[in-house]
Parts: structure tokens; sequence; C-alpha cells
């Protein structure tokens, strides 16, 4: 398919769904599938739809011949693939590119050398505060070190549901490893394969119990990191 031809496919379907409340709902469903096959139950959570809300939504668009279902997933058709492309060419815009260029400086600044002046200093207290507390709880310290953590939040553990659990595990396992109380969402994108609006709306769970913090970065990106209530915890 020539770019003349899904410029023509856009056009079309656009005035197809022009004033349909359902128009968005179904490009998020086509963009998801574009990705790769999903039941009906994984695009609900996902989307933050009940499943006989979404469930409906498939049926129709099956009869336009936009996907199809086989074996419990759902399936995008020829058609239906060439409605994701043309989706996605038209988010494609010049904004885009200057977020992009944008995006790049950033990731150039994090790249440079540990010469700035903010970072610098942020180490020199941390090798502060690290050599005060080696020297007054040396053994203390140790015992913390070799404890694992999940042993003081058993009870927490117990009642979240296996996705918070992943998360917070995974958490867990960056504090165990590096000491660190907190990662940015792209490291659990990147390390842990997550889908972005699966892993907001388990994240944003997890904040609701008060077990982490979500803070918004202006260079950084959204930094998760652990409560202060749930540092405690974590070193009984």
């Amino acid at each position: 398919m020539t770019d003349t031809d899904v410029e023509k496919l856009a056009e079309e379907l656009t005035k197809q769904l022009e004033g349909s409340p359902r128009s968005k709902l179904v490009e998020a469903i086509i963009i998801l599938l574009h990705a790769r096959p999903l039941r009906t139950s994984e695009i609900a959570s996902n989307l933050g739809y009940q499943t006989k809300y979404i469930s409906s939504y498939l049926s129709y668009w099956k009869k336009k011949g936009l996907v199809y279902q086989d074996g419990g997933r759902w399936y995008l058709t020829p058609q239906g693939e060439n409605l994701a492309k043309a989706i996605i060419d038209s988010y494609s815009n010049s904004r885009f590119k200057e977020m992009l260029v944008i995006a790049k400086q950033m990731l150039e600044q994090v790249k440079e050398p540990m010469n700035n002046k903010n970072e610098q200093k942020e180490e020199r207290e941390k090798k502060v505060v690290l050599s005060f507390i080696d020297s007054k709880t040396s053994n203390t310290v140790k015992k913390q070190q070799n404890k694992d953590p999940t042993v003081c939040i058993k009870e927490i553990l117990e009642k979240l549901d296996d996705d918070e659990k992943d998360i917070l595990l995974y958490l867990i396992n960056k504090y165990k490893q590096w000491g660190s109380t907190y990662v940015y969402i792209d490291q659990i994108q990147e390390e842990y394969k997550a889908d972005p609006g699966w892993l907001f709306k388990v994240l944003r769970q997890l904040q609701t119990k008060r077990i982490v913090y979500l803070y918004q970065d202006p260079k950084l990106g959204l930094r998760i990191g652990f409560s202060k209530s749930f540092k405690e915890k974590l070193n009984c």
C-alpha cells in the first residue's frame, strides 16, 4: 500500500467514524491489536472499560471486517491493519518530531559525564551520610543488608493482587541490588517488558495504597519511589 493509498483510507475511515462516540475507542482498540492479539478482558483492563462493553464493540467491528477472533484472542484483518497504520500516520505530525528532538537532547544530557554541580553535591552528601552510618551502626547495617526486605512486608504483600505484587517485588529487587528506593517508569517498561497502560494503572493502585509515590521529573520523566511509611517498614 502506497502513502497515497494510506491517506485515502484514513480519510475514508475518518468520514465513516466522524461524529460517532465510538470512534476514539475503536481507534484505541485497533492500535492495541496492531501491537499483538489480545483477549477481550485484556483490552478492557488496559483501556479501563468493562469487558461486556468492549465485547459489544468488537462484535460490531467484526461485522464491518476490521477484526476477527481466533482461539479466544482478537486479531486485525488486513483492512484493520491498514486502519491501524492510517491512525498511526495521522498522529505522526510535526509536533511529534519537535518532541523527539527535545527527547534526544534530554538523553544527551543524561549521558554527559558526572560534572554537573548539583549531581556532584548530591554524591558528596550521600558519601557523608553513608560514612556516618557505617561508623556508628555498621553491625546494624550489615544485619539489615542480609535480611530479605520482603519478610518485613509479608502482611502487605498478602493483601495485594498479583499485578500489584509483581511490580512491588520488582521495585524491591532493585532496592536489594542497588540500594535505591526509586526508579523511572522507562526503566520498568524496558526491563520488565510491561504494557504502558497496564503498568500505569498498577502504579496508581499502589500509590492509592500509600506504598509508592509518583513524581513527574521535568528532565527524566515519571519517577516511582517507596513512600516514607513503606520505607520504614522495609527496615523492620
